[in-house]
């Protein structure tokens, strides 16, 4: 047994607030003095005639180790899906005749 004092569990609860899902297709990466900052996009809209916008609903600003940790993470949550590429048929199909119709 170990002589060393057990440290008191505690109990951790989420609260979200203002839990609203948002789609992003694009993740724009810029680094301040400080902090990382991750921007998110769902893409490229076209604006007015020859002018596209990328909005960004999202900014998130993180630590350097936080970013770390988050690249991780990831890492590891992707390992898991696997990518299906299904291939287009070798033979095109054989057309099919259609149905006589019946007459009355």
């Amino acid at each position: 047994m170990s002589n060393q004092p057990q440290q008191p569990q505690q109990s951790l609860q989420l609260k979200y607030e203002n839990f609203t899902a948002r789609y992003a297709n694009h993740a724009l990466v810029s680094v301040g003095a400080e902090e990382v900052y991750i921007d998110f996009t769902s893409g490229i809209v076209a604006d007015r005639p020859g002018v596209s916008v990328m909005p960004i609903h999202t900014r998130i600003a993180m630590t350097p180790s936080g970013v770390v940790r988050l690249a991780q993470l990831l890492a590891q949550t992707t390992q898991n899906f696997q990518v299906v590429q299904v291939n287009p048929p070798q033979v095109p199909p054989t057309p099919v005749e259609p149905a006589p119709a019946i007459e009355s």
